[in-house]
C-alpha cells in the first residue's frame, strides 16, 4: 500500500471538500475532525470511510 505524503492528504481533502461545497455540502463536525486525523496521517482512507459509514449507518436507523 503506497502511503501518501501529508501534502498529498491535504490536497485529497481540500478538493473532497471543495466537491462537497458545489453540491452546497459542508462536512460535519464529526467528519472534518476524521479529514483532520487523515490528514495528519492518524488513520488511513479505508478507516476513514470506514467511520463514516458507520456514524451515518447507525444516524438512519
Amino acid at each position: 500500500m503506497k502511503e501518501n505524503s501529508r501534502l498529498e492528504r491535504k490536497k485529497q481533502v481540500q478538493f473532497a471538500v471543495g466537491m462537497a461545497a458545489i453540491d452546497g455540502g459542508k462536512p460535519s463536525a464529526f467528519t472534518q475532525n476524521l479529514l483532520n486525523q487523515y490528514e495528519n496521517g492518524q488513520v488511513s482512507s479505508s478507516q476513514l470511510k470506514q467511520a463514516i459509514i458507520e456514524k451515518y449507518a447507525r444516524d438512519l436507523q
